[in-house]
């Protein structure tokens, strides 16, 4: 299953919805206003008469089409929102085949650049790279040269699962700009400073977050390491049992594997 991170509402979560839902509203109010208007036109037609039932009818058929147009617009738009919302969910719980499936039915309701790139990182994740980094440059592009937030962290994410930390790098950098991803940027990075002994700079960004709860994978990982290096044997230990297990991802089990090792070689 792929690793999301907290699931917990945020101001940036929030917003969106907000965004979302004023931006739904205003659609539809908008559609009834002008169904509303059509239909005070048309009854008023046969009340009169001459060049004045000509030019109501006019009007009431101008403002029949506007509604008919606004209606369906405004119906492929909702359905592709509403496919794109499915797919999110389903990449989240661990189901990306499924999640190409949902964004793909949100690009053929509505053309979408972020839908498109969202089922480029499905496609990666569902292990047909060549395809998602196809959708993921054409997103880029259509986009004047940027992604998502989600687009750049699950990219990122799995170009360092993968090895190539470099670009993963510069991906996770720029998704760290979106509240939603910062907190798990910044675990990863520690995670990389680890990798290379800097063990300074990954206690400095872990610093403001040391008394939180330890609550995920790669979140245990940086604590235990960091206790482990403090002379911590014992809370390391905790941490590390807790956490470890055979379901881990390699790039996580590699790791686990070499901390379980340290802790067991360390004098109490």
């Amino acid at each position: 299953m792929i690793k999301i991170g907290s699931s917990g509402i945020n101001m940036g979560e929030f917003t969106n919805f907000a965004k979302i839902f004023l931006g739904e509203a205003a659609k539809y109010v908008l559609l009834l206003l002008f169904v509303i208007l059509a239909i005070r036109l048309w009854r008023r037609t046969p009340a009169v008469s001459g060049k004045n039932r000509k030019i109501n009818s006019l009007l009431a058929a101008t403002a029949t089409i506007i509604a008919a147009a606004i209606g369906y617009f405004s119906f492929r738009h909702s359905m592709g929102r509403l496919y794109s919302h499915y797919g999110v969910e389903a990449f989240q719980t661990g189901h990306p085949a499924a999640a190409v499936v949902l964004f793909s039915k949100s690009c053929e309701f509505w053309n979408n650049t972020e839908a498109l790139g969202n089922e480029g990182v499905c496609l990666l994740w569902a292990g047909h790279p060549n395809e998602g980094v196809h959708l993921l440059d054409r997103a880029r592009t259509a986009q004047g040269g940027t992604n998502s937030a989600f687009q750049n962290y699950y990219e990122g994410l799995y170009l360092l699962y993968n090895g190539q930390t470099d670009k993963a790098s510069s991906l996770l950098e720029a998704a760290s700009a979106s509240s939603v991803y910062r907190w798990n940027v910044i675990k990863l990075f520690a995670t990389l400073n680890l990798d290379h002994n800097q063990t300074q700079e990954a206690e400095n960004m872990i610093k403001p977050f040391k008394d939180a709860p330890v609550t995920e994978t790669d979140q245990a990982y940086v604590m235990a390491s960091l206790d482990l290096i403090e002379g911590k044997k014992s809370e390391a230990q905790a941490v590390w049992q807790k956490f470890n297990s055979t379901n881990l991802p390699p790039f996580w089990q590699t790791r686990f594997d070499k901390l379980g090792a340290k802790i067991q070689n360390q004098n109490p």
